[in-house]
């Protein structure tokens, strides 16, 4: 056989050239031994098209002995499968077809005994299929690889041997109009002036989906290539892709049951919008989607392990995550939000409504979950909305629904409304209001909706009424507003279902009762005192935690209240409201010990002060914002800071700063911004192997090039080619 070495792949598909040279190299590379390249992403994406283009480039059919190909698809079937591979090599007669499955495998494996082969498995959906398929393949010492293609991430990483998974990414604009300027005008590849503004837009709007892309192309190559044509195309795009709606309902139907309910759920979120990953969890919960772990997992943990799921099956991607790697915010592709649109209102399972215009084609019975959204266009002229049951009849623009209603979501739009509803909705359960202004009646209404377990408001008033501590199912509590003031009852502390409670600000009185279930609390406004010592001890499941502490300026011994009964803590934040407080009230506090995630602002203590947080033997990110510490110099000594991970520093008005080669021995990422006086970056840092990325942001050249000499450093010295250096005005 030909030696074969590793060129330039000229016949790669737009989009994937780099994709296409990499996995090329995977194939005639690396190990002697049998290994799997797995490709995952979501459907649409092309990935048996990119397969296909290696399985027959002149390079791979001089570099193994025999390739074969299968499809196992969601109807897997071993022994089609056998046949089809079998089917490959020699011409099926009647006694090979009536073997068992068991001497067909092995007269496969015989058959490849010795050979370097390349065998594609395409479409794979589960681990039983994978394991029975894998079987007849033996292991020479060759070089054979096996290229595996699937849209679950779970299914590519199983079949994993030393090669990683490869996961497909979706185009970019210019990669998607490439492809369609391609597919549309062929050879000549030349689009006109008048059309290109136009099909660019159309590209764009494919949302870097390759299967989309193809099949608009198609309808735009096959008609008149004229201006007025191709707009028409672009403002009813979705209603012509229907191919893409049949691959995602494949990947749906795949689904366990409890998953397809949280997926339909993106329903209720508009086209584009990335969804916050603590506010999916919460309404998943509150709509009984969740299911309680017979382990000694939270339920919250549970529905993250949902989101997973959801995310390996590529239906839903990740769109931020935070600096410890946690997931922040996801979102799903406009095409896969468009057959969720679908689908939910199939299966009556939820309705989105734009405006007036869908309202009365769509009351019955069925109607349990609702996304309202109001346009300004949507016909509603007036600026109060009322949301009415059949019961009542007001003036005005009116939207009307059955009693059973469950969830009632307003999505946010350029539009505002101030919004009046009929409060004898005995059923629900999910009440969010953050994107629409409340009357403060309504408010005080809200007592009746006792089956409430998540509560969402945007308040433009300050009051609050007592009557809020009726709502004993309540676990997610969210206020917003205007004002900065709002009025929060003392009932509010005898709400023993709350799990997450967040109002801005949110002022503290002596609980009437533990809130045993409370697991975040943000913006609690906390005064000075003896009283605040045995306030933390009414929440001992405490996980995340933001506090305000309103400084009167005064000496306070034990200003604190007692955080390190918290034992659950894991994420603490701290800044100052009022007058500044006096640093020297702290000498007695200590912080949880199972704390990863500290951010201290504006409290201006002296460095003597960072002793305490730098022997936490948790703490991963720590960030020190305006003013956090007072003094020009910061000395960290040796053991300090031993799993700290992300360090950032804001504001400070630091000069100097020095560390010692023991310290910070797990850091991976620190980032200064306007720290204007302080000098340069620890030099050491250099030297450390966990380092991965610096970042400056608006500070002085020394610091720049004290960064840029870290990062030669690793680089030169250290062989971190992957290490960054981010320099930002």
């Amino acid at each position: 056989m030909k030696e074969h070495q590793v060129t330039k792949v000229k016949e790669a598909m737009i989009g994937f050239e780099r994709e296409t040279e990499m996995l090329m190299e995977k194939l005639v590379t690396g190990p002697r031994q049998l290994d799997v390249i797995s490709i995952f992403g979501m459907p649409g994406l092309g990935k048996t098209t990119l397969v296909k283009r290696l399985y027959d480039h002149e390079a791979i059919s001089n570099r193994f002995d025999i390739r074969l190909w299968c499809c196992s698809s969601q109807s897997y079937d071993k022994r089609s499968l056998l046949f089809e591979l079998l089917n490959h090599i020699f011409k099926l007669d009647t006694s090979t077809k009536e073997k068992s499955d068991d001497e067909l495998a092995e007269k496969l494996y015989r058959y490849l005994k010795g050979k370097r082969y390349l065998i594609v498995v395409d479409d794979v959906w589960n681990d039983e299929a994978w394991d029975d398929i894998k079987r007849p393949f033996p292991d020479d010492d060759k070089g054979s690889r096996i290229i595996l293609t699937t849209r679950l991430e779970s299914i590519a990483t199983y079949a994993m041997i030393s090669s990683s998974p490869h996961f497909l990414r979706l185009f970019t604009e210019e990669e998607s109009w490439m492809l369609l300027k391609e597919k549309v005008f062929k050879e000549d590849n030349y689009c006109p002036q008048e059309l290109e503004e136009i099909g660019k837009k159309i590209a764009r709007k494919c949302g870097g989906l390759p299967l989309a892309i193809i099949l608009i192309a198609g309808l735009l190559a096959n008609n008149d290539k004229e201006v007025i044509y191709w707009q028409e195309i672009s403002e009813n795009l979705k209603s012509k892709i229907k191919g893409c709606m049949d691959i995602v309902e494949s990947s749906y139907q795949h689904l366990p049951i409890h998953l397809q309910k949280c997926f339909l759920y993106f329903a209720s979120f508009l086209e584009d919008q990335k969804v916050p990953v603590q506010k999916l969890i919460r309404l998943w919960i509150a709509e009984n989607f969740v299911e309680a772990s017979s382990t000694s997992k939270s339920i919250e943990m549970v529905a993250m392990d949902y989101l997973m799921d959801l995310i390996s099956s590529n239906l839903v991607m990740v769109a931020k995550i935070n600096s410890l790697g946690e997931l922040k915010v996801v979102h799903i592709h406009d095409l896969v939000h468009e057959f969720s649109l679908v689908k939910a209102k199939n299966e009556n399972f939820l309705l989105r409504i734009n405006g007036v215009g869908e309202l009365y084609s769509s009351r019955r019975s069925w109607l349990r979950r609702i996304g309202l959204v109001i346009f300004p266009n949507s016909g509603i002229r007036c600026k109060r909305v009322n949301i009415l049951t059949p019961s009542r009849a007001l003036l005005g623009e009116k939207f009307r629904f059955g009693r059973n209603i469950n969830t009632l979501r307003f999505l946010p739009s350029v539009y505002s409304p101030i919004v009046d509803y009929d409060l004898t909705w005995k059923h629900l359960g999910v009440l969010d209001l953050s994107s629409v202004r409340l009357r403060q009646t309504l408010v005080d209404a809200l007592q009746h909706l006792i089956h409430l377990k998540y509560l969402e408001l945007q308040l433009y008033f300050h009051n609050i009424a007592d009557s809020i501590c009726n709502l004993k199912k309540l676990e997610t509590f969210i206020v917003t507003g205007y004002h900065s003031q709002t009025c929060i009852p003392i009932t509010i502390w005898s709400m023993t279902s709350l799990r997450h409670l967040h109002i801005t600000p949110l002022y503290t009185y002596q609980p009437l009762h533990n809130l045993d279930n409370l697991q975040t609390c943000s913006d609690l406004l906390i005064f000075p005192g003896m009283y605040y010592q045995n306030f933390m001890k009414r929440f001992p499941n405490l996980e995340k935690l933001s506090c305000q502490l309103y400084g009167s300026g005064n000496p306070s011994s034990n200003f604190f209240p007692a955080f390190d009964s918290l034992s659950q803590l894991k994420s603490l934040k701290i800044g100052v409201s009022g007058e500044l407080v006096d640093p020297y009230g702290f000498e007695d506090f200590t912080y949880p010990s199972n704390l990863k995630k500290l951010t201290l602002a504006c409290l201006e203590l002296p460095w003597s002060r960072i002793l305490t947080i730098s022997r936490l033997s948790n703490l991963e990110v720590l960030k020190l914002e305006g003013n956090a510490f007072r003094g020009r110099q910061w000395d960290v000594k040796d053991r300090d800071f031993p799993n700290l991970k992300v360090l950032k520093l804001k504001d400070l008005r630091i000069s100097e700063w020095t560390a010692s080669d023991d310290s910070y021995p797990s850091l991976q990422k620190v980032l200064v911004q306007w720290c204007w006086n302080l000098e340069e970056i620890p030099e050491n840092f250099g030297s450390k192997c966990t380092m991965q990325i610096i970042e400056v942001r608006s500070c002085r050249y020394s610091v720049v090039n004290a960064a840029l000499k870290i990062k030669e450093t690793q680089i030169e010295e250290m062989g971190n080619s992957q290490f960054k250096v981010i320099i930002c005005k």
